[in-house]
């Protein structure tokens, strides 16, 4: 390795040299603060006459054609693109300075690589780049940051006040720092320096990381094969944020755990991945690229199956995206005829029916993660409906009453109106069965939202009946006149419908002659059974199949832990390794005594919980703050003991037990 300080002019007017943007770095992203930032540090050096440093830039050298050196870019593409923009508005804007700064500075006049062109971009860059260097902008179509990065500094030049000559003679004050990384067989790895210069993860997502990860190692010719055979096919698919999304969900699959959000910690697991499964750079990309896929198709409900298709429009309406590694794992089963589309199809309805449920229900979504990881954790050799039914079936999958009972108070208007309109729209395909469109139709409030004085004069308390029931179901249908019905009273709106050319909202005129409480709740029992048969429990395949109850429970679950051993207690997204429930009670009080010592107080003092714990020791153990607690109890009075713990330190519903 080789470090030095340099001027930017010096560093640029490298003859017969190539600075290349190698393919896996990210695309040209500073805006107009960035600019800003460093045109004006650029007059605030004109006017100080002081050197102004404006960051380092690491590179590895390699030979090209004709005597020509290449500096294959690892850090710094970012500044140094944009210093070259700068210096071309510069030469632009004074005929005194265009040559000289063209000749040394933006162009090789005798090396024909990149087109004389000394700054080769990304590809996605690349023309944009170009036509900025030969004063083709005009002609250049799409959006660019360069192409906006590049005018940006013609208006701030302009407002300036400062001639082209003064401000290139200005650019001599930039300092920099260039690091030179030996090639060869005991060359530095790129991959260190990289993640050490970018050790904050700030400027660089998940997906960013593992491309560098997985391309930088190469040659440039092998980067250049790869990332146009598989990386750029998937960025041509994904955003970055849903790109680093689905590294997560791919990890989650194949490790059948949880992998935390965190853009460090996504990346790391995939180091740890990539390096347990003995891949190389190609079997790697080659299966992001496939599951990438499968990813997509679940996005935009485009899969092979339309049946599939349905289910997963649902799901995505109600956002639970939670499920697509299980999915992910499914297609890639199908892919591989080890699975039909049938049983997927089955599969998808149980899930979808479990997640509907759960939503009215008000179960809590944090225990689904690992449900899911659960799930995609295949058993060679067993029947992947028989499992799914296993896991789900004691998972907090809400009974028909318990169903209903949820839908009679559910506020699904106002907690979910997509999921709303979804409940509707599958209420009414499943009499007609038919697919319709439902696109300009509206969600119409029988009773209105904003109620006016003539309602309030009708329908007795009808304030307190449309705040406790006018956001639930039984007062919900479809219409496509919403505004021409607006806030009339129900007698009106009862002509409109009876014209409707939906039966949802035709049978509303049909069956109901006034609109009150009881016909809000009527009407709900009624969809409510409909929605049971369209989102069912699925029953046991027989009496002698065993639920398992191994996997995630939520506190305050029902459930018989009785000859259960449990292998992690989660507080607050935080595990801990458990290895009896006697351990559990030692973590949970250590956890609030470290974290909350006035709640920890409170516990000591409940009636119910203090008494039993801090007292007549049969069993003691030691706590980490010097205290003792009784242990001497047996599975089911412990978990009760956790959940009521939990409730008086207000996490309920993030504290769960995974058992085997």
């Amino acid at each position: 390795m080789k470090a030095d300080n340099t001027t930017l002019v010096d560093f640029l007017s490298q003859s017969k040299t190539l600075f290349e943007i190698p393919v896996y770095q990210r695309n040209y992203e500073w805006g107009e603060q960035q600019c800003q930032q460093l045109f004006s540090d650029l007059v605030k050096a004109i006017e100080s006459k002081n050197s102004h440093f404006i960051g380092a830039v690491v590179y590895v050298p390699e030979s090209g054609d004709k005597m020509s050196h290449i500096e294959v870019i690892i850090d710094g593409q970012q500044r140094l693109t944009s210093c070259m923009l700068l210096l071309k508005a510069i030469a632009e804007s004074d005929s005194t300075v265009t040559e000289e700064i063209e000749d040394n500075f933006l162009t090789n006049k005798y090396v024909s690589l990149n087109d004389h062109i000394k700054l080769k971009p990304v590809e996605r860059d690349r023309a944009a780049f170009h036509s900025v260097i030969n004063n083709q902008v005009e002609d250049y179509v799409g959006p660019s940051k360069v192409i906006e990065n590049y005018r940006f500094f013609q208006k701030l030049i302009t407002e300036s006040g400062y001639s082209g000559q003064e401000l290139f003679e200005g650019m001599n004050y930039f300092n920099m720092v260039y690091i030179n990384l030996d090639g060869g067989a005991e060359a530095e790895n790129p991959q260190v320096i990289f993640e050490s210069l970018n050790s904050t993860g700030v400027s660089l997502s998940a997906s960013d990381l593992v491309r560098n990860f997985l391309l930088m190692k190469l040659d440039l010719e092998t980067q250049e094969r790869l990332y146009k055979q598989y990386w750029l096919k998937i960025e041509e698919l994904f955003s970055s944020n849903v790109f680093t999304e689905y590294i997560r969900h791919y990890l989650v699959m194949k490790l059948n755990k949880l992998v935390k959000q965190e853009n460090e910690n996504v990346y790391s697991t995939y180091k740890e991945f990539y390096s347990e499964k003995n891949y190389n750079s190609e079997e790697a990309l080659r299966d992001l690229y496939k599951y990438a896929r499968f990813y997509d198709q679940l996005l935009n409900n485009s899969s092979e199956s339309e049946e599939f298709n349905k289910t997963i429009s649902h799901i995505n309406v109600m956002d639970n995206k939670v499920v697509y590694p299980y999915f992910m794992k499914l297609m890639g089963m199908e892919s591989g005829c080890d699975i039909t589309w049938d049983d997927i199809n089955k599969i998808g309805r149980v899930i979808e029916s479990f997640l509907y449920r759960r939503m009215v229900c008000k179960v809590s979504t944090r225990a689904l993660n690992r449900i899911v990881a659960s799930l995609t954790n295949r058993i060679e050799g067993e029947n992947e409906f028989d499992n799914l039914q296993k896991r789900l079936l004691n998972n907090q999958f809400p009974s028909d009453k318990e169903f209903k009972t949820g839908l009679i108070d559910y506020p699904i208007y106002t907690r979910k109106r997509n999921c709303a309109k979804l409940t509707l729209i599958v209420l009414e395909e499943y009499r007609t069965k038919e697919t319709i469109n439902f696109d300009d139709a509206q969600v119409e409030h029988i009773m209105p939202r904003k109620l006016s004085n003539d309602w309030k004069i009708k329908v007795s308390k009808a304030d307190a009946i449309n705040s406790r029931y006018g956001g639930t179901l039984g007062n919900l249908t479809l219409t496509k006149y919403n505004q021409e019905m607006s806030n009339k009273l129900y007698d009106e709106k009862r002509e409109f419908y009876a014209e409707s050319n939906i039966s949802l909202t035709r049978e509303i005129a049909t069956d109901y002659d006034k609109w009150d409480k009881e016909s809000i709740v009527s009407r709900t029992n009624k969809l409510a059974d409909e929605l049971i048969e369209i989102f069912p429990k699925p029953e046991m395949l027989d009496e002698s199949m065993v639920i398992d109850n191994s996997g995630e429970h939520l506190i305050n679950e029902e459930l018989n832990v009785t000859g259960t051993k449990p292998i992690r207690l989660t507080i607050q997204d935080n595990d801990f390794k458990a290895t009896s429930w006697t351990s559990c009670l030692v973590i949970f009080l250590n956890y609030v005594w470290k974290n909350d010592s006035e709640t920890y107080d409170r516990i000591k003092k409940d009636s119910s919980v203090g008494n039993m714990l801090f007292s007549n020791f049969r069993s003691p153990k030691v706590l980490e703050n010097g205290e003792k607690i009784d242990t001497n109890f047996s599975a089911n009075v412990i978990a009760a003991l956790l959940a009521k713990m939990a409730e008086i330190c207000g996490i309920t519903d993030e504290v769960s037990y995974t058992i085997k």
